[in-house]
């Protein structure tokens, strides 16, 4: 039978050249979870991939039509539509569309330390709700949006962006669905945390509000607000906002900005609102901590 890795008619996808993936590797605002590559294979008649060494990258494979396979640890499992699978780094392993009905695929290689939250999941194959087709669209869309972003730059805000798309892409398949089951709630809760205090450090220059959160993890602001307190100890805004605090402080040392520039930065367009929640929170105001903190003439 033929086997082919790629060149499907309608396909696409992206390969980051290395030095940028080192560069997210390397840098502590990406390096818990970033990508590798990405893409969409149609249709993918005859494809196939044997991996004796397995690949450096975990993968994830989400089945949208047709059916395919794949092999890990010498166990055959079928993955068929509206199934997705994610395999381990470095383990050896096959996959391949079925001959007849071949499969439609996204597919994403990525890295990064968080990588491990979805280790209980690793090899197995999950079905998705199909009847919520509104959430299968949006999976679509922010998939397709992440690839367009990465096809215009590279620069660090379009990494950060599709890197957070990434987080909240694979909150949406392992975690969302699961949110009205309370024997998962404590199994998964921690896990989708750790995805939300991601998303928060990787928008600390916008305005978000509770609402705005709970609703890109797919929950009511109830439920969020009651989840992130159990596990954090400290309501969602109040812990973004010393995410803020804390990043503002590094400017403060780091940079010559002004503070009404900082306080932009960092969300906030009031700077005198900035520096009295500053204040509040260290105890003394931005101008003090940079004198303080750096030896320089304080900038105002």
């Amino acid at each position: 039978m033929m086997q082919i890795k790629h060149g499907f008619q309608g396909q696409w996808s992206i390969i980051l050249p290395y030095f940028i993936v080192d560069r997210m590797g390397k840098n502590p605002m990406m390096n818990d979870l970033y990508f590798h590559s990405l893409g969409y294979f149609p249709n993918a008649k005859y494809h196939y991939i044997n991996r004796p060494e397995g690949c450096p990258e975990n993968i994830l494979i989400y089945c949208t039509k047709g059916g395919g396979w794949i092999e890990l640890d010498g166990k055959m499992q079928a993955v068929g539509e509206n199934q997705f699978v994610i395999l381990p780094a470095n383990k050896a392993h096959r996959y391949g569309a079925n001959e007849l009905n071949s499969w439609s695929i996204y597919w994403i290689h990525f890295k990064g330390y968080k990588s491990e939250l979805f280790s209980k999941v690793y090899g197995q194959v999950i079905s998705l709700d199909s009847e919520n087709t509104l959430r299968i669209d949006e999976r679509f869309k922010l998939f397709e949006d992440i690839y367009n972003v990465l096809l215009d730059s590279y620069d660090d805000s379009a990494l950060q962006y599709a890197n957070s798309g990434l987080a909240y892409f694979l909150a949406s398949i392992l975690y969302v669905k699961r949110s009205g089951d309370p024997k998962t709630e404590n199994k998964y809760g921690t896990s989708l945390i750790h995805l939300a205090t991601h998303y928060m450090n990787q928008n600390i220059g916008n305005k978000l509000k509770l609402s705005d959160i709970a609703r890109h993890f797919g929950y009511s602001v109830s439920y969020f607000y009651r989840l992130f307190y159990r596990n954090m100890g400290i309501a969602p805004m109040e812990y973004f906002n010393q995410l803020k605090v804390q990043r503002s402080c590094y400017y403060l040392i780091n940079s010559t900005m002004k503070v009404n520039q900082i306080s932009i930065m960092v969300g906030f367009d009031d700077p005198y609102y900035y520096s009295r929640l500053f204040k509040k929170m260290m105890g003394v105001s931005p101008v003090r901590y940079r004198a303080v903190n750096k030896q320089a003439t304080p900038l105002i």
